[in-house]
């Protein structure tokens, strides 16, 4: 039989508990194993183990005791009777009922407070005010809650819930006044005989004014009803105008403020506070230079400099707001600016030859497209760079390249040696027509036999600047050819337009074509 031994590993983990100032001592104390209380410090167990609390200048056993303000009392009385603070003092829950602090006898059963009455909920209304005042009223009918007051809504009305301020009805309050609603208006604490409800008569501030005769401005002032408000003063807008807050004469309709002058629309505009000659001078965005058309001197954001000297730089920054800046030519024949990542390192240069390529300046002439490219061994087709396309024995077909020795072009597409040895070699499978719509005869036009490889090129065949035959790429079938001449008559039927995919029955097909003279 055989014995196994089981080894048990305990691994104890010490960990540091940091200790905290006692403010009532001014000492240090371990918040695990000690109490800081208003007295000082002193332990958090007694000495059967039990977790003790602070009361005041003693401490107390949580699970057995209870601490009333300054003085301990049992959990329970000596016939098991849970007890409860009411103050300072102990009650037993199930005889009494403490209400603020006070202590009253049960009546049957009713336990619900307001302030320090014990009330019956059934026969009793508690209204509450602010700072947690309270006080009972008997249940009636209309009645209602104002704070602290109770009222009859048929015949008053709770203008405070927070005061408990209660009104009758067709009463109101005038800066602290009571007053008459149906003989008196009441203008900011100020008020007038005239009745509250009269539209006509209504509050300006603390005047009263009549509002056939005035209007009122800013809630502070009254001006006359024809006129209009002008800041602290008005304008009659039909001979006037408010500019910056001053009423200025007008002598045309079309006239509008400057600062505080005005200026005729058509032959004039307002730059900031400047009337400026549309005609002449030009603004360099609100409130910025004036400059004089036509001359050497441009805008730049709302500056304005001398483009013989000087070009303009913009960028925007990440809250797409656009950042000007302007920097001295390098070369007198500059005529714009490259900016890099940081606008403060940006460059002039001639955009006649050269371009601005990811913050670098490149010369035009090395360019295919948009990437730079060497001359001597890269091939550009169209705009498309085919990297040492010269070097290898490349050349351009459309916007593509192709090898000369195996391939040939015809007419943007590039075709295999192995099935097509020139361009006028015929092929009857597929033919691209000349056809605006279909089906529909036309005796004229230039087209050109295709063969499958047509297909795999489309898009090319289409985008190519060369060939005419754009419109339809179409499958026929029964093709026949006859010529006379130089022409030569193509018959059949169209099966299928190979770019829309859209089938015809039944369609026939005529076209003829001059045979290509070499």
């Amino acid at each position: 039989m055989k014995t196994v031994v089981k080894l048990l590993v305990l691994t104890i983990v010490i960990v540091e508990v940091a200790a905290e100032p006692c403010m009532s001592s001014m000492k240090e104390y371990d918040p695990e194993s000690q109490l800081c209380c208003d007295y000082g410090v002193v332990p958090k167990f007694n000495e059967h183990g039990q977790k003790l609390d602070c009361c005041s200048e003693k401490t107390f056993i949580v699970e057995t005791e209870i601490c009333c303000e300054r003085d301990v009392f049992k959990k329970l009385t000596e016939d098991g009777k849970e007890q409860s603070c009411c103050g300072a003092t102990s009650y037993e829950k199930s005889e009494k009922v403490c209400c603020n602090n006070t202590l009253t006898d049960k009546i049957n059963g009713i336990n619900s407070c307001c302030g320090s009455s014990l009330i019956n909920p059934k026969t009793t209304i508690c209204c509450r005010g602010s700072n947690s005042n309270k006080k009972p009223h008997s249940i009636g009918t209309h009645m209602k809650c104002c704070g602290v007051e109770y009222y009859n809504k048929t015949t008053h009305y709770c203008t405070s819930k927070k005061k408990g301020m209660v009104l009758p009805l067709l009463k109101s309050l005038c800066n602290n006044n009571e007053y008459d609603i149906l003989k008196q208006k009441c203008c900011t604490g100020t008020l007038y005989n005239v009745s509250d409800s009269d539209e006509q008569y209504t509050c300006c501030g603390t005047k009263l004014y009549n509002t056939v005769d005035e209007k009122c401005c800013d809630g502070s002032f009254t001006i006359p009803h024809a006129a209009e408000c002008c800041e602290k003063g008005h304008f009659y807008p039909s001979s006037q105008k408010c500019c910056n807050g001053l009423p200025v004469n007008i002598t045309s309709s079309t006239e509008e403020c400057c600062g505080n002058g005005l200026y005729d629309r058509p032959y004039q505009e307002c730059c900031g506070n400047v009337i400026y000659n549309t005609s002449s001078h030009q603004c360099c965005q609100p409130g910025g230079d004036i400059i004089v058309k036509l001359t050497e001197y441009k805008c730049c954001g709302k500056i304005s400099y001398d483009s013989h000297e000087d070009v303009c730089c913009t960028k925007h920054n990440s809250h797409y707001d656009t950042i000007y800046k302007i920097i001295t030519k390098s070369v007198e024949n500059h005529d714009t600016c490259c900016v890099p990542s940081e606008i403060e390192k940006s460059q002039s240069y001639s955009s006649i030859t050269h371009r601005c390529q990811l913050g670098g300046i490149i010369n035009k002439t090395d360019m295919c497209g948009i990437h730079p490219y060497n001359e001597t061994s890269d091939l550009c087709c169209g705009g498309v760079l085919d990297k040492m396309g010269l070097e290898e024995g490349r050349d351009c077909c459309g916007i593509k390249s192709y090898d000369m020795t195996s391939k040939i072009c015809c007419d943007s597409t590039i075709y295999l040696k192995t099935n097509k040895l020139s361009c006028h070699q015929n092929s009857t499978e597929f033919i691209d027509v000349i056809q605006r719509t279909l089906p529909r005869h036309r005796d004229y036009g230039i087209c050109s036999y295709c063969n499958l490889h047509t297909i795999q090129n489309v898009k090319e065949f289409l985008e190519s600047p060369t060939n005419l035959c754009k419109q339809f790429v179409l499958k026929i079938a029964k093709l026949t050819t006859s010529m006379a001449g130089n022409t030569t008559t193509v018959d059949g039927f169209i099966h299928k337009d190979l770019l829309s995919q859209k089938t015809f029955k039944n369609t026939r097909f005529n076209s003829k074509y001059l045979a290509h003279v070499n």
